[in-house]
């Protein structure tokens, strides 16, 4: 009875992805390609939401990230980037999330941002309008920007059909649970049978759930960094600190010539200077011996 049940759920198995993996290869993955290439080599201001979405009606998704890297003035690159920060925690979190932000001051005339978002395609659009004005009015630049394209057709469409084998699989384990005639071996055996194929069906729907997360929420990594100057404050600094550290580097020098005296003294007094007057000595007493 155990072994026969078994056969029976690896056959409805089967059966239920034999029925969905029909839809994998439906996929155009020359168009999916040309996307990509496409939306790779634009580097415009306006996001492509209109294709990405158009690519989810027609049977593939595709994940975006984009990359902007700004040029500001030293005094408003954390504040740009704040503000940005802010903007994003104001939406929401089903319009935009903070995944990440850091600042550095590494002088006083370099100063460096990065601000990463996962926004909602619509709402990226006005956010990136905005930045553009930010830019303006600060009297910045925009110094790089990128579009890479993930393809997630094939991930999503194997985690689906996937799960809904392993649904169609709990159902009828279910069923055969409820009949009252089998034997307790039986029934141990297909309690463990369904609590594996439950475990698999939570993992596979939380994989899905972030899979397509990923399609509906594109990824923005932005970049501050202060404008370069021809002539700085930080470009006389190595002078000052010179002259601030003209007595110390003065002391550690007569430190240096007092070490060394102290260190040739006991060899002077001990072995130079005795040394000296025997070779005087030999030698008189060698010339001596010669006349």
């Amino acid at each position: 009875m155990r072994r026969a049940l078994l056969i029976l759920a690896v056959i409805g198995l089967a059966a239920c992805e034999q029925t969905e993996s029909p839809q994998f290869y439906s996929l155009d993955k020359s168009q999916v390609e040309r996307e990509a290439y496409s939306e790779s080599a634009d580097v415009a201001w306006e996001p492509p939401m209109e294709r990405k979405e158009a690519s989810e009606t027609s049977g593939t998704f595709l994940a975006y990230r984009y990359g902007y890297g700004l040029e500001l003035p030293v005094a408003s690159v954390k504040a740009t980037a704040d503000k940005h920060m802010q903007v994003c925690q104001d939406a929401g979190p089903t319009k935009c999330q903070v995944m990440g932000s850091n600042a550095n001051a590494y002088s006083e005339d370099d100063v460096r941002a990065n601000l990463s978002l996962r926004a909602e395609p619509e709402w990226l659009k006005t956010f990136v309008a905005g930045m553009q004005k930010d830019i303006e009015t600060a009297k910045g630049r925009l110094a790089s920007s990128n579009t890479s394209v993930e393809d997630l057709t094939r991930s999503i469409l194997d985690t689906d059909a996937r799960l809904k084998a392993q649904t169609t699989l709990r159902t009828r384990l279910e069923g055969l649970l409820e009949t009252r005639d089998a034997k307790l071996p039986d029934l141990l055996a297909l309690e463990r049978e369904l609590a594996r194929v439950q475990a698999e069906i939570e993992s596979a729907t939380a994989n899905l759930k972030a899979l397509r997360a990923r399609v509906s929420m594109s990824v923005v990594d932005i970049s501050y960094s202060s404008q370069r100057q021809a002539v700085t404050r930080g470009a006389f600094s190595p002078v000052g600190d010179a002259l601030k550290d003209f007595m110390r580097t003065l002391s550690e020098g007569l430190s240096g010539v007092i070490y060394f005296f102290a260190a040739i003294l006991p060899w002077l007094l001990l072995v130079i200077i005795p040394g000296l007057f025997l070779l005087r000595w030999f030698w008189r007493r060698r010339k001596t011996s010669k006349s």
